[in-house]
């Protein structure tokens, strides 16, 4: 019995074969005939096209460089406002009883001797940020592809987001450098302990604003689309 076989397109013949074509003039007009198509459709692009698809995509780049480096300011401004709500919250435990001042002035202590490194490394973040373009000519691409419109669109609902936090993060950090300089000023004896104490207690009761804040704005970033 025989059995007959499907006929192959060429892409199975070629598979078959090896990609041996030999004398087949058919495989030549097949060619031929691509090479005439390809022409036809590269005509029919407008002209600057790829240009300006690919000024769309470096700037989408561009923001989403911008981005990472608020994504690494807002992280590194975090450990220090961390360790800013650790320091608050040991007295708010001691007041309340729950922790003995033994184990406040511990947490103190290694909260304060943390922080200068907290604030050097996220000004130095922050730095990085700033120096970097502002995610800008996103609105409107012209001539873009569609995924990369809808890239641009993800970026700037992030940097909306980025933008809260990186506020939030300076204002956190801010409160914590604050307290910092004033528990050193009091240690060289630039001020008496009991203005040391009135500004403690102050910043003491307002810090849950700000801290708050930041882990708000940092939770609506963490949902935010991706930029990339």
């Amino acid at each position: 019995m025989v059995v007959g076989l499907p006929l192959l397109g060429w892409a199975g013949v070629n598979a078959l074969t090896g990609g041996d074509t030999g004398d087949d003039s058919g495989a030549t007009d097949g060619g031929v005939r691509t090479d005439a198509a390809a022409e036809t459709s590269r005509g029919a692009e407008t002209p600057g096209s790829f240009e300006l698809a690919q000024a769309a995509r470096d700037a989408v780049g561009a923001c989403a460089d911008r981005l990472a480096a608020g994504d690494a300011y807002v992280r590194s401004a975090g450990v220090g406002i961390g360790h800013w709500a650790e320091h608050v919250q040991a007295r708010t435990d001691m007041l309340n009883g729950t922790v003995a001042q033994e184990e406040m002035r511990a947490i103190w202590k290694r909260t304060r001797l943390a922080g200068p490194d907290d604030v050097a490394q996220a000004t130095a973040a922050l730095q990085a940020y700033e120096a970097l373009p502002a995610c800008e000519g996103l609105t409107s691409l012209e001539g873009a592809p569609d995924n990369v419109v809808e890239q641009a669109a993800a970026c700037l609902e992030r940097e909306t987001a980025m933008t809260a936090a990186v506020a939030a993060s300076t204002a956190g950090l801010q409160d914590w450098a604050n307290h910092l300089n004033a528990m050193a000023a009091h240690a060289d004896g630039e001020m008496t302990a009991a203005a040391a104490q009135d500004l403690w207690v102050a910043a003491w009761e307002a810090a849950p604003v700000n801290i708050g804040a930041y882990d708000d704005a940092r939770a609506v970033l963490d949902t935010a689309p991706a930029c990339e």
